[in-house]
């Protein structure tokens, strides 16, 4: 195979027919770091099902050189092919380092008796590995906490992993730390600190990211980026919040009124191929899939025959590429198959279960879907956007106010940032029970009282604790006081 010219293409099509001849390639030894990296990001791209065997064997094979074994296992990590739960255990129980480093970047919350320990010792040689693990579904304040102490690790490599992985929970305590870091003296871990502060935008960061944009080099160069960025939502709210922003208002360009852009028509959705053609096509787990995905998104479902969905439905979901199970939940939830999409609540893989309890949600209400995201919920095991796409999944299943003072329990005590917005959102006006949260600090970010915001703004209702938070310097927080402030009175 002339790699130059191949591998683009085969990943574009994705084409398994090179499956297994650019995993032979991944595990030579004489194959140089770049090319060897390049292979495995085709392979990533492939996502084929059949490539699991043979890389886990490459993975967990101490006799290869730990280039090759990283190699195979980051291709099963970056195509979500690890496995789950009492396998993934089983592989950290080999006692072997490689592997166990892997379990730590893929474990999930019921995993979490591994990653802790790991997580909050700074001294352990995996320390790096579990802050990639706990960047996204571990938002309780503890965890943030072991990512925002990893600024000040010795290590740099450990500095840098942690300002990555402190840019998708966005805790309001790791601001200043971020700020600092933005400062270090490795330049790597000042870049990654600098495109992390895009997301916490605050006067005072988009200030400090001005200041470093004036000078030279690689720190200015990702500074103006973040800057730019962040000035977008900056410029977009300047005329709703103008005395808010009046201190950084010399960084801002003059506001431009938002003109609706016209309607874009749709084009009509091709009708799907005839059952016996998708068995035919889908089948075959070989040669290009990149169309056939593609064409799972873009065909009208509704237009197939009332008599072949339940053969589809039971082909489509039990098929072996996870990628197809989780595009066929949005089918499934169309001709209301619930059973089967009830069925891949359960899959082996994260992300086929994710889909279809978010999915479920639009299904006729049924108690039983109800009581199963309220246990997935209560349970602990989601979180994130896993978790409130359970919660909301469950309150389109339960009659209107029975789930209330479940809603206000979790808004008030739960430590899972995302399920605490969510039952504020689900609660809908019955806020007084929550008002009082309004004067507490934040338990990870600005976001429950946002909601909180929200819903009185929509209710027409003015709470005397808002005024406690105009001091604070926040713009999506100002935003929201600002929608507040133009809600009429009661």
């Amino acid at each position: 195979m002339e790699l130059d010219g191949e591998l683009d293409r085969i990943a574009e099509q994705q084409d398994r027919s090179a499956t297994f001849e650019l995993i032979g390639k991944l595990a030579d030894p004489s194959v140089g770091g770049p090319e060897r990296e390049r292979i495995g990001y085709v392979l990533t791209r492939l996502g084929d099902p059949r490539a699991v065997a043979r890389l886990t064997g490459i993975g967990r094979d101490r006799e290869r050189p730990a280039e090759v074994r990283v190699a195979a296992l980051r291709v099963l990590e970056n195509a979500g092919m690890c496995p789950e739960g009492a396998e993934l255990r089983a592989w950290w129980n080999t006692g072997d380092d490689v592997v166990r480093a892997c379990v730590l970047r893929q474990a999930e919350r019921g995993e979490a008796d591994l990653l802790e320990p790991v997580a909050r010792d700074p001294h352990h040689p995996l320390h790096r590995h579990a802050l990639t693990g706990i960047e996204f579904r571990f938002e309780e304040p503890r965890w943030q906490q072991y990512k925002i102490q990893a600024l000040d690790h010795p290590d740099p490599e450990v500095r840098r992993t942690a300002a990555d992985v402190l840019c998708w929970d966005e805790p309001v305590a790791a601001e200043p730390a971020l700020r600092r870091a933005a400062a270090d003296n490795d330049t790597g871990v000042a870049r990654a600190a600098i495109d992390t502060l895009r997301y916490y935008q605050s006067r005072a960061t988009l200030r400090l990211l001005h200041e470093i944009a004036q000078g030279t080099g690689e720190r200015a160069s990702a500074a103006q980026d973040s800057k730019d960025d962040m000035l977008v939502d900056f410029e977009s709210a300047q005329l709703r919040i103008r005395d808010w922003v009046a201190p950084v208002a010399d960084l801002l360009g003059q506001p431009e009124p938002e003109t609706p852009l016209p309607p874009t028509p749709g084009r009509p959705k091709p009708s799907a191929p005839p059952a016996a053609e998708i068995f035919a096509a889908y089948s075959d787990l070989d040669g290009p899939w990149a169309a056939k995905l593609d064409a799972l998104h873009h065909y009208d479902w509704t237009r197939v025959p009332t008599v072949d969905r339940p053969g589809l439905a039971a082909f489509l979901s039990g098929h072996p590429d996870q990628e197809v199970r989780t595009l066929c939940c949005s089918i499934l939830s169309t001709w209301q198959e619930v059973d089967p999409l009830l069925a891949l609540a359960h899959d082996p893989e994260l992300g086929v279960r994710k889909s279809a309890v978010y999915y479920l949600r639009f299904v006729p209400p049924s108690r039983e879907i109800a009581t199963l995201t309220w246990d997935l919920v209560a349970s602990g095991k989601v979180a994130s956007t896993s978790g409130y796409e359970a919660l909301a999944t469950c309150a389109a299943h339960t009659p209107p106010g029975e789930l209330d003072d479940r809603l206000i329990e979790l808004a008030r005590t739960d430590l899972r940032e995302d399920i605490r917005a969510e039952a504020v959102s689900q609660l809908g006006d019955h806020l007084d029970p929550l008002l009082p949260l309004l004067s507490e600090p934040p338990l990870v970010t600005w976001g429950v009282h946002i909601r909180i915001l929200n819903a009185c703004a929509k209710s027409a209702l003015h709470p005397p604790a808002a005024s406690e938070l105009r001091a604070v310097d926040s713009l999506p927080l100002a935003a929201a006081l600002a929608d507040l402030d133009l809600a009429p009175p009661c």
